[in-house]
């Protein structure tokens, strides 16, 4: 299939353990692994072996930090993010005890126990930071993450998508996710025709994040159905609106743009959209193909206590088969590799500070 062909739409709801509403996730806690003390002994004994044998974070894979019982805990959470609600949560870990370098050691160990990082900037950034580094809403060349403004409904390029919280705001931040199948579903009911328009490409500013012989724009759908799989890419809708400072870029239709509104007042729903209180020591994991993520507008704390929260992107060597047109986005889609994440010519690396120069 052409990556530009308009993608097959299902005829009748997807449905599925993926497409869950707020009044039944909130019945069950099974996505949630919750840290005691034994746990945390066990990953301060992870922590310490791995500084016993002189490995760099970047250098620590799964079986180089063992956690004994915990794994358990962590193959049934990753289970439930690969193929059951599509989303899980750690928490407890105390985020306090830790110096930074430590903190990312115990993040990365413990992500690596669901897939493998990838670069999720131009500066090849293994780690990055949410924090609100003074960047303008209106500077096209930098993520609207690094700055407190609201962040609608949108995906990462990657399979999952790690945030850990250090601080949380004075006011706002709130974090919320939407079951995409579930929204993809209640457009087929409300306006199958409305629907149709997001399986056909919709562009999107790269916001200067341009491989090699690309343009500084791309198009894809929103919503694909691939060999009997769902594949959903929410964009946000920023990077929707700034493709107008490209004079040769494809417009929105009427159609796409009341497609495009009608998606995203779903996703606000009460039935739809779980809202999540980030706490100090929360790690959240999104499987980027079928959960969608955004926050409230925030109010900073002064000084050091601004939120902050730490991100991992991480590739599923498992994953699901993608379909041709996100390697538009990604790249490489290839099962079985660690795919996704934004291509650079930088050595990786984990900055331990928000405010290292390039930070982007």
């Amino acid at each position: 299939m052409d990556m530009f062909e308009t993608s097959a739409m299902p005829a009748q709801p997807i449905g599925g353990s993926f497409a869950w509403t707020v009044p039944q996730v909130m019945e069950r806690d099974d996505w949630i692994c919750r840290l005691g003390e034994a746990d945390v002994a066990e990953i301060d004994e992870a922590v310490r072996l791995t500084r016993m044998r002189g490995l760099a974070i970047q250098e620590i894979g799964r079986d180089d930090f063992p956690l004994d019982r915990l794994t358990t805990r962590l193959g049934a959470l990753r289970a439930q993010i690969r193929s059951g609600l599509g989303f899980g949560y750690i928490k407890g870990l105390p985020v306090e005890r830790y110096d930074r370098e430590t903190l990312i050691r115990v993040y990365w160990g413990l992500c690596r126990h669901v897939g493998d990082p990838v670069t999720q900037n131009r500066n090849g950034h293994l780690v990055g930071h949410v924090i609100d580094v003074g960047d303008a809403v209106e500077d096209h060349n930098k993520r609207i993450t690094q700055t407190s403004a609201e962040l609608c409904f949108h995906t990462d390029s990657c399979d999952v998508v790690t945030l850990l919280c250090l601080n949380r705001a004075l006011s706002g931040g709130e974090s919320m996710i939407v079951s995409g199948i579930s929204v993809h579903d209640e457009l087929l009911r409300r306006r199958p025709d409305l629907l149709a328009e997001l399986y056909k490409p919709i562009y999107m500013d790269r916001r200067g994040e341009v491989p090699p012989g690309k343009k500084p724009w791309f198009g894809m759908p929103l919503f694909s159905w691939h060999r009997g799989l769902f594949t959903g890419y929410s964009p946000v809708r920023q990077y929707i609106d700034s493709l107008t400072r490209f004079a040769d870029a494809p417009r929105l239709s009427n159609a796409q743009r009341e497609a495009l509104d009608l998606y995203y007042a779903i996703c606000e729903e009460d039935a739809f959209c779980l809202r999540l209180h980030f706490e100090p020591g929360d790690i959240q994991f999104l499987q980027n193909h079928v959960v969608f993520h955004s926050r409230t507008a925030y109010v900073d704390r002064p000084g050091p206590q601004r939120r902050h929260l730490m991100r991992i992107w991480l590739s599923l060597p498992d994953g699901r088969l993608l379909p041709p047109a996100l390697a538009e986005k990604w790249i490489n889609i290839e099962v079985g590799t660690r795919r996704g994440g934004v291509p650079t010519d930088k050595q990786p690396v984990i900055p331990l500070d928000p405010f290292t120069p390039a930070y982007a």
